[in-house]
């Protein structure tokens, strides 16, 4: 009976694939792929029974046609992007009780089905299984069709040219599709399964066959079990081993000999699937049996009591019984007994495997089957550690980024309030130094050098009092303030230095007058800056300033106890 496949996978860049290349082998032609430069000649592969294109019915009708070389190059020249999908491929596997003229016409009705859904071009290739596949073990029922689509639609230009142009909907991601309501692709390519499943056997009831199903095996209710995936290197193996076996087959039969090929499987994951694919057979036998005792009592059941004639033969009347009296081997006689039509010989059916022939089979691929789940589990468990790791690690960076986008944003919001200070502390400088002039006392000269340092202390003494102010504003940041005590400290040091540079500026005065004026305004601006601020500022800082005062009324005590004025010391 007809087994269901129809899967589909796309052709991409991404995984180094090209449509051109991809057409190339399926139709087992030569094609120029223009984008790469490259020349597929796959003229030499043998199984293609035909290879066609097929245009949406709309764009068929406008009498526009494409050949495959400038169809699968346009589709290479559509796509920018370097992980592009260039290409859908659906592949069916054609029934092998259908005749290779229903096999085509099947295959054709689906491609012609799928290119109208999606308004793509279809480039249907047909398979049939090569002596060599066969010779190697391949079922020799595989017939298949490997159908090619563009993943764009297909329109005519200005020119009546056939040009690719948006993205066919079964290519648009789940986002876009739930935006324009659609489902998602995974339940449109379950409607595409169940279309080839409908068209299939609409084509298989007209030929009296049985039908396929596209649910899986265990939603039907057959126990099936799946073989495991071989791999590159042990498929490899396997051709490897029946390659050497058939040289040798060949050489025994030059030197007139039979040689016996080795079936065995070359790899321990063959012999495996060859365990399996027994048990499966039983299976299958076991559920053909089983099928065929329902279709037993169904007959029974329909023809109860119904005589059924066969066309071909009309049964003879029934004759009289005349005697012959021919002599027996032991002297009697005998009557000829009624002519009768002779009993067809019943036909046999097949035998159905026994239960203990399938238990066996089933025991040994229940060790194979719970291996596989203990390694799927294991593999689930990796896997879920993995995922809790990226997640974690997701989340580990994630912190890490914020707290870097928080320390930029600080540095910046730092910085911008520096920048505010300085230019507030500029504003607060100028307005000390514009009431500069008011802070001259008499017997003060602001040309002179000491006379400049102490109406310096008195203007430090007012910005110290406008960052007072300042700092407490409500409007001032936190960085603002730190950066206002900072420039108090900074004006503190600043008296004590202007504080001493004035003293010595005032010792080198000539006249005594003049030196005991001078001292008498620097005590008074530098008394005016402690008395102002000492409570605002860090205790040695104080210290400073009292150091500083002390030196300067030691000074003035020393002025005063002077007798030489008349001297000018």
């Amino acid at each position: 009976m007809a087994i269901f496949i129809a899967s589909t996978k796309s052709i991409s860049r991404g995984s180094g694939q090209s449509a051109v290349a991809s057409a190339s082998y399926r139709a087992g032609v030569e094609l120029e792929d223009k984008r790469y430069g490259k020349t597929h000649d796959y003229s030499k592969k043998h199984g293609v029974m035909s290879a066609d294109i097929i245009l949406p019915t709309a764009l068929a009708a406008t009498g526009a046609d494409i050949d495959r070389s400038e169809l699968w190059n346009k589709a290479e020249f559509a796509e920018k992007r370097k992980d592009a999908r260039v290409a859908r491929e659906w592949l069916v596997n054609l029934p092998y009780e259908l005749s290779a003229e229903d096999r085509k016409e099947l295959a054709h009705s689906f491609a012609q089905t799928l290119a109208d859904r999606y308004g793509t071009i279809a480039d249907c290739a047909i398979h049939e299984p090569t002596q060599k596949e066969i010779d190697r073990g391949a079922d020799p029922r595989n017939y298949h069709a490997h159908i090619l689509f563009t993943t764009r639609t297909a329109e005519l230009d200005e020119n009546n040219e056939i040009t690719l142009t948006d993205k066919a909907t079964i290519e648009l991601s789940d986002k876009k599709r739930r935006s324009l309501s659609m489902e998602r692709v995974s339940h449109e390519i379950k409607d595409v399964r169940q279309l080839w499943e409908q068209i299939a056997n609409e084509k298989l009831a007209e030929r009296n066959l049985n039908l396929i199903d596209s649910r899986s095996y265990a939603a039907q209710g057959i126990d099936i079990e799946p073989q495991l995936k071989m791999g590159s290197v042990a498929t490899k193996l396997e051709r490897d081993k029946y390659e050497r076996e058939l040289k040798k087959a060949a050489q025994a039969k030059a030197e007139g000999q039979h040689y016996e090929i080795d079936k065995t499987p070359a790899t321990q994951l063959g012999s495996i699937n060859e365990i399996i694919n027994e048990r499966n057979e039983l299976v299958w036998d076991a559920q053909l049996a089983k099928n065929q005792k329902i279709n037993d009592a169904a007959d029974a059941i329909i023809l109860k009591d119904h005589t059924v004639q066969d066309s071909s033969y009309t049964t003879p009347p029934p004759t009289k019984a005349i005697s012959s009296n021919l002599p027996t081997p032991s002297g009697a006689t005998i009557a000829d007994e009624p002519s009768k039509k002779p009993e067809p010989a019943p036909t046999p059916k097949p035998k159905a495997p026994t239960l203990d022939a399938v238990a066996q089979a089933m025991a040994m691929a229940q060790g194979i089957k719970t291996k596989r789940a203990d390694e799927q589990k294991q593999k689930e468990v990796a896997l879920e550690q993995q995922r809790q790791l990226a997640e974690q690690q997701k989340r580990e960076q994630a912190e890490r980024e914020r707290i870097e986008q928080a320390r930029a944003d600080r540095a910046r919001q730092l910085e911008h309030e520096s920048q505010q200070f300085t230019t507030d502390k500029k504003a607060l400088y100028d307005s000390a130094v514009a009431q500069a002039e008011q802070h001259i006392q008499k017997g003060l000269d602001p040309s002179s050098k000491a006379g400049k340092h102490i109406l310096a202390i008195s203007v430090a003494n007012d910005v110290m009092h406008n960052l007072n102010q300042y700092m407490d504003n409500p409007d001032t940041t936190q960085r603002q303030r730190e950066l206002a005590m900072g420039e108090r400290e900074t004006l503190t040091h600043f008296a004590c230095d202007k504080s001493a540079q004035a003293l010595t500026e005032i010792k080198n005065l000539h006249y005594t007058s003049e030196r005991k004026s001078h001292t008498a305004s620097l005590q008074g601006a530098l008394s005016a800056f402690v008395d102002n601020h000492s409570q605002t500022i860090e205790k040695n800082q104080q210290q400073a300033l009292q150091s500083a005062q002390k030196e300067v009324a030691d000074y003035s005590n020393e002025i005063n106890r002077s007798r030489s004025y008349g001297l000018g010391r």
